[in-house]
Parts: C-alpha cells; sequence; structure tokens
C-alpha cells in the first residue's frame, strides 16, 4: 500500500508513537554525562534519525495530496 494512500488516522499514529519514542530517548539523553558521551550521542542520534524518518513518511503523504 503506497504511502499516498494512508487514511489521517494513520498519520496521526505514526507521529504519536514516534513522538513517544523519541521523547523517551531524549529524556535518558538529559541524564548527567557521567554515563558515557558515546551513549549521549548515540541517543541524540536516534533521536534526530526518528524525527527525520517521521519527516520524510510526512513528506511522501503530503505529496501525494497534492496530485
Amino acid at each position: 500500500m503506497s504511502i499516498q494512500k494512508w487514511h489521517y488516522g494513520k498519520l496521526i499514529l505514526l507521529w504519536a508513537w514516534g513522538g513517544l519514542i523519541a521523547g523517551l530517548v531524549i529524556t535518558d539523553f538529559m541524564r548527567p554525562l557521567s554515563t558515557g558521551p558515546v551513549l549521549h550521542l548515540i541517543e541524540f542520534f536516534i533521536f534526530v534519525l526518528i524525527l527525520v524518518a517521521l519527516s520524510i513518511v510526512t513528506w511522501c503523504w503530503l505529496g501525494g495530496k497534492e496530485s
């Protein structure tokens, strides 16, 4: 099934779950740096990756609505 044919509800669910997971990752990121800078960097990249992936899916979905 093409992303462009999704119902609005699927996009809302995608952002809700993605936002929750990204929020949990960034909350864990906010703890003291004593746990290690590499772990902080990995958590930050996971946070950014989730938001970028959700933005790409939304962009494709909205692109299908233009035509």
